[in-house]
């Protein structure tokens, strides 16, 4: 009797050390992936941080409120809040969109053959499509970072692939040197 209890604690404890082999060995797969998105983001953020400083410091369409709003962006990538520097970012975007077609007739229509009463960001971001002030491209981005923005707003902890926020903001900001050098030019000549 005592040898089969002395068996079955021997199976039982080959088990036990079996699973935390296989566990341990998972763990160390699990802090690699952790350590390879880690550098990842770091590399991301050193990327879109830069073209963030360029778009701030070189460029004389860019006025101090949005600059301002851009230098927020950056600290909060700093801080790993890559969604909400995106709801940011769709938010510059969207401010200018207004300044450049908010008293455009053009944009009501827009919004009733999309079956709705007012405007919304993506009427604005179709009629600058139409206007070719935005290439197919960065709408479909600006489309996802919509989404981005759109669940940062309503949901927590939002993550999202880093191809798509990188995208994103690629995207967004080359928009957003566009769309402010159309509103510079709209009220120059206003």
């Amino acid at each position: 009797m005592s040898k089969n209890i002395a068996t079955i604690i021997s199976v039982v404890t080959g088990f036990i050390i079996l699973w935390l082999l296989i566990d341990r060995k998972g763990q160390k797969l699990k802090i690699l992936e952790l350590e390879t998105e880690i550098e990842e983001h770091k590399s991301l953020n050193r990327m879109i941080k830069q073209r963030l400083k360029e778009l701030i410091t070189n460029n004389q369409d860019i006025d101090t409120e949005i600059a301002s709003e851009l230098t927020r962006i950056a600290a909060l990538i700093e801080i790993k809040q890559d969604a909400k520097a995106i709801l940011s970012l769709v938010k510059i975007i969207e401010t200018l969109l207004h300044k450049l077609y908010g008293s455009d007739d053009r944009l009501k229509s827009i919004a009733i053959k999309n079956e709705r009463s007012r405007p919304a960001f993506m009427d604005y971001l179709e009629l600058a499509l139409d206007d070719k002030a935005i290439t197919k491209e960065d709408y479909h981005l600006i489309t996802v970072a919509k989404i981005v923005r759109d669940e940062e707003a309503h949901q927590l902890n939002v993550e999202k692939e880093k191809g798509k926020i990188l995208s994103s903001f690629i995207s967004g900001i080359g928009i957003v040197l566009a769309l402010c050098r159309m509103v510079k030019t709209k009220f120059k000549t206003s």
